[in-house]
């Protein structure tokens, strides 16, 4: 079986969308327990943000990539035929 990283620009699942977001809270929980300062808080909070972006992004991607499949499908296995 093989295994791929999660893709930041091509999310095809719900595993892209958590490997992101939990490899984005890591890396903040590190950088605040090394450093703790009113910056270190104001690039926290801005990164987070894009990060929540991103993902309702990767979430409207990745539902309109089903949708699309999911037509095509139908499309492809019309009963009526």
């Amino acid at each position: 079986m093989s295994v791929r990283l999660p893709s930041v620009r091509h999310p095809h699942s719900f595993y892209d969308v958590f490997g992101v977001v939990a490899a984005a809270v890591a890396i903040m929980a590190l950088v605040l327990a090394v450093r703790y300062g009113s910056i270190v808080r104001l690039e926290t909070a801005v990164f987070m943000t894009v990060v929540f972006l991103w993902v309702g992004w990767a979430i409207e991607r990745i539902l309109g990539e089903s949708k699309e499949r999911a037509r095509r499908h139908q499309q492809r296995n019309r009963p009526w035929k």
